[in-house]
């Protein structure tokens, strides 16, 4: 689910939030916090919620506002783009996000 407007002229276009809601074939949610480690294991740095509630432990309220579940807000993670970012980091984020999601449903 992406959580950032594309079509929106008032969002940082280096900034995305996504949420991956519960598997379908078991309906259980996706442990935001364990995928955010799994990926940081791998190099890829990623963040749950906004910036200036990154350590919280509850799911963002912004998520929640825009009608998000709980489960689902709290599988949400934040990828957020520098000058220094190449295709190929773009690249082996995707890559590596996709294999850790299948390992973990």
């Amino acid at each position: 689910v992406l959580n950032t407007p594309i079509e929106a002229t008032s969002v940082a276009p280096h900034v995305v939030n996504v949420a991956f809601p519960p598997d379908l074939s078991t309906e259980e949610p996706l442990d935001g916090e364990m995928l955010i480690l799994n990926l940081d294991m791998q190099g890829v740095l990623v963040s749950a919620g906004s910036a200036c509630t990154s350590g919280a432990l509850e799911p963002s309220h912004v998520l929640t506002a825009i009608g998000l579940d709980r489960p689902t807000a709290s599988a949400a993670v934040r990828f957020s783009l520098g000058a220094q970012t190449t295709e190929e980091d773009i690249e082996y984020a995707l890559e590596t996000l996709q294999t850790t999601l299948e390992r973990m449903r």
